[in-house]
Order: structure tokens, then C-alpha cells, then sequence
């Protein structure tokens, strides 16, 4: 090694030194994969914020005793579980939740398809009325609460007037027990409808037109092509909706609060509603029976959820 050599090597002692081949490579890797983090880190607080800690919030509140402002008072366990299962009126309100979630679904789903099939024909006008049928996206559920309140009104309403033009006499839209819940899910259904014909007017528009033509010439009538052809082909989409509406049909609550309450007599006191009363409804704010009630709520939708992809899934036709 020559002096010269040894000289320049200690004058580069003091710079610093860059880094070459992989450990340059590696190092800018990192970095890459660090951005997308910071990119998801303001998604990630507001899920954790308005999801995940209201959720664990609740799982500790159900397990707490609390006073008339709402303040744990202490662990209690499993006691407001075992409050609301021993309760007949909590056994009613699951019923009742049951039945508005089933009837909600059914009248969506038959009224949507009733609707959807005669206009994913490409005949004159269906455009416009394709427009006109997705006019309730647009108007709120609290709007439409009022309105269809206004409809059920005694005597004055547009629904006793249609009753009275067929002879029949005041119905009590939401005075009767026996009509108070059909008149819940007319609401409910009119204010889903649009979306769910929106996804069934896509699923159609996706069938292959030569796999009609080929069931009709094998003479095949409306009736069977719809039947054995054009529900398999779209039952993916179905599927979807039995799922998604459903949840809402659990979650439900404007539509039923505006219009009844829970009423009359508790025909449509739903869980959701039991939820509210609980925590904001009784005189006091017993939010350690409440949340017990959302985490009964939660499990619900899971064990309905769970059942319909064990269950409705294998009935599905991906093609």
C-alpha cells in the first residue's frame, strides 16, 4: 500500500458515506412501503374512533350498572343480559323485529322484481320511468316519514280517503296494532325500493340475450324463462339484497320512530327502539341495559348474516 493511497483513504474518514447495491435498494423498499401506511393513517383513526371504540364502549357499558345520568356504578356482569332474556315484553320485541325484518325484505324484494323485469324490456318510455322509479333515492327517510304520516292521518288522510272511495271505513294506519306494522314496512320499502331496482335492472342488463332466445325457442313462456332462466342468471344479486337488507331491516329506526314510535300497543317496538327508550326513553338514562341490548343487536346480525351465506349462498349461480 503506497503513502498516496493511505492519504486519500484518511481524507475520506470525514465524508459521508453512500449507501450502494442492495442496502441502497432495501432502504428505498422501506420507504415505499411506509407511504401507503401514511396514506391509510387518516382512515385508520376515524374507523378506530367511530367504529372500533364506540363498539368496545359498549361491550364495557353492557357489563356495568349505571345511574339515573347515566354513569357506570359498577361491574354487574352478566345481569343485564339475563334482565332482558327473562323478559316476556324483551321476547315480544324480537318477535316484532323479526317481522318487520322478514316483511321489509319480502316487499322489497317482490316489488322490486315486479318492477325491474317489465322494465329491462327495451321498449318505448321505460327510460323515463326507469328515472321516475329511482326518485325515492333522492328524498331522505325522515322526509318521506312525514309524508307518508300525512297520508295515514284519520278521516283526513290520502290512505282513509282511497279506503272510503272502495266503500271501506277509517283503517287506523297507525292506531291499529293489526295495520300499524304493514304501514311501517310500506314506508320502509317505498324509501328502498329505488336502490334495490337499481341493482336488479343492472343484474338484468347483464343476461345474455342469446341464452333467452335459445329457452324460447325450446319453448320456453315468460313465466318459465323468468323462473328457470332469469333468476339463476341474476341470483347473485338477489343474494346481495336478501343479505344487505336485511342488516337494515335490524338497523332500522327513523321510519318507525317517526311513524309509530314502537306503537301502537308495542306492534312496532323493534330492538332498535327498545335500544333508544332504554338509554333516552324511560326517565332515566340506563345506558348499561342499553348497550347490552346493542350488543344482543350486533350478534343478531352476525347469526343472520353467518346463516344466509351457510345457507342462501349455495342456492347462487356464479356464471
Amino acid at each position: 500500500m503506497t503513502l498516496e493511497s493511505t492519504a486519500i483513504r484518511a481524507s475520506d474518514l470525514g465524508k459521508p458515506r453512500r449507501l450502494k447495491g442492495p442496502r441502497l435498494a432495501t432502504r428505498r423498499g422501506r420507504r415505499r412501503q411506509l407511504w401507503p401506511v401514511l396514506a391509510l393513517l387518516p382512515a385508520l383513526v376515524f374507523v378506530i374512533a367511530f367504529d372500533y371504540w364506540p363498539l368496545l364502549r359498549t361491550l364495557y357499558m353492557s357489563a356495568q350498572g349505571t345511574n339515573i345520568f347515566g354513569q357506570p356504578t359498577g361491574f354487574v356482569g352478566l345481569a343485564n343480559y339475563a334482565s332482558m332474556f327473562v323478559s316476556t315484553d324483551f321476547r315480544h320485541t324480537l318477535w316484532v323485529t323479526l317481522v318487520f325484518t322478514i316483511g321489509s325484505v319480502a316487499a322489497k324484494l317482490i316489488i322490486g322484481l315486479a318492477i325491474a323485469l317489465p322494465l329491462a324490456q327495451r321498449l318505448r318510455g321505460t327510460g323515463f320511468l326507469r328515472a321516475a322509479v329511482l326518485v325515492p333515492m333522492a328524498v331522505s327517510v325522515a322526509v318521506a316519514g312525514l309524508i307518508f304520516k300525512a297520508i295515514y292521518q284519520p278521516q283526513l288522510g290520502a290512505g282513509d280517503r282511497i279506503a272510503a272511495f272502495f266503500g271501506g271505513g277509517e283503517v287506523g294506519w297507525l292506531t291499529s296494532p293489526d295495520v300499524a306494522m304493514v304501514s311501517v314496512i310500506a314506508l320502509d320499502a317505498w324509501t328502498g325500493i329505488g336502490f334495490t331496482v337499481l341493482l336488479l335492472l343492472a343484474a338484468l342488463d347483464g343476461v345474455s340475450e342469446d341464452v333467452m332466445e335459445a329457452a324460447g325457442l325450446d319453448g320456453a313462456g315468460p313465466v318459465r324463462k323468468a323462473w328457470h332462466m332469469t333468476l339463476p342468471l341474476i341470483s347473485p344479486t338477489l343474494f346481495f339484497i336478501v343479505v344487505t337488507q336485511s342488516i337494515s331491516g335490524l338497523r332500522e329506526f327513523t321510519a318507525i320512530q317517526i311513524l309509530t314510535g314502537g306503537g301502537p300497543a308495542n306492534a312496532t317496538h323493534t330492538l332498535v327502539i327498545d335500544i333508544y327508550r332504554t338509554a333516552f326513553g324511560g326517565g332515566t338514562a340506563d345506558y348499561g341495559a342499553s348497550s347490552a341490548r346493542g350488543v344482543v343487536l350486533l350478534l343478531i346480525i352476525l347469526a343472520i348474516s353467518v346463516v344466509q351465506f351457510r345457507v342462501l349462498e349455495k342456492k347462487v349461480t356464479y356464471s
